[in-house]
């Protein structure tokens, strides 16, 4: 990669999309692939990366969309989609919640696949969208689709959550567990001048495959951001220690969010998120 320019007005944001997704798609699990670019960032004078993901689950007849990816990249998760679904159309898109970064690209994947069916918790879509209602179709926790073949797609609660219909999902035969904005953080800075610490190649690894651990201070950039409203609500100790039962109860080994690297050691990286949470929120 390229050393990056010293501020981020200077940047060309869709060539940096564009150079920064060639690490992705990857296959990271049986039937799940995982989607999408990093998007810079500028924090305290540096430039640092964001991941802006998509996952794609198949099985022998079926597929689930997993987010679509922000309008900046249309074209790259577009051509993906259709190139890992070999000409087949995408049965499902389930969008986590109502933001920009998960559903930028809805209208033109339902204008693509006019089959398509939206699920999710959309009680608000028709707001947004109302071109897509005819499609939407509406879930709850526990809600599963057959995609064939062995493989399935169910909702599950959402464990931590910035709007009040966020829904994750999981993947059982992948033991894949999707999770939105939850287990969001910046990723390392690009090369520095006496650090390099962001080597190439980084973007699409998981996090056991990463040099150095998630710094708390990456995670407490995005939860910051994120999950602001989580500061005056219920007990944020309580929903992390539920994340880890969820994951127990459900044989999950892997944590897919949409904003950080694909997690393998859920128990090692979930007390550093944590730790970003309170530091992002610390008076």
């Amino acid at each position: 990669m390229n050393k990056p320019a010293s501020k981020i007005e200077d940047l060309d944001l869709d060539a940096m999309a564009h150079e920064l997704s060639s690490d992705l798609p990857r296959l990271v699990a049986d039937g799940v692939t995982w989607i999408g670019a990093c998007l810079p960032f500028e924090v305290d004078g540096r430039l640092i990366h964001g991941h802006n993901s998509a996952y794609l689950v198949q099985g022998a007849e079926g597929s689930v969309l997993v987010d679509t990816g922000a309008p900046s990249s249309w074209w790259a998760i577009e051509e993906v989609v259709e190139r890992v679904l070999g000409g087949r159309d995408l049965t499902y898109l389930f969008v986590t919640h109502p933001e920009l970064p998960h559903t930028g690209n809805l209208p033109r994947f339902v204008e693509k696949y006019p089959d398509i069916q939206v699920i999710g918790d959309v009680r608000d879509y028709h707001l947004f969208y109302p071109e897509v209602v005819p499609n939407l179709r509406a879930t709850r926790p526990g809600d599963r689709f057959d995609l064939g073949g062995g493989h399935e797609f169910l909702v599950v609660e959402a464990m931590i959550r910035d709007l009040p219909n966020t829904q994750w999902g999981y993947a059982p035969r992948a033991k894949s567990l999707f999770t939105a904005d939850g287990f969001c953080y910046m990723h390392r800075p690009e090369l520095d001048d006496e650090d390099p610490a962001h080597l190439p190649g980084e973007c699409g690894l998981t996090t056991g495959e990463l040099r150095q651990p998630i710094a708390v201070e990456n995670a407490a950039f995005f939860t910051g951001s994120a999950l602001y409203f989580s500061r005056f609500v219920d007990d944020a100790d309580e929903r992390y220690a539920g994340v880890a039962d969820l994951a127990r109860e459900l044989g999950a080994e892997l944590v897919c969010p949409t904003h950080g690297n694909v997690i393998t050691d859920l128990l090692d990286v979930l007390p550093i998120v944590r730790a970003g949470h309170k530091q992002a929120y610390r008076a």
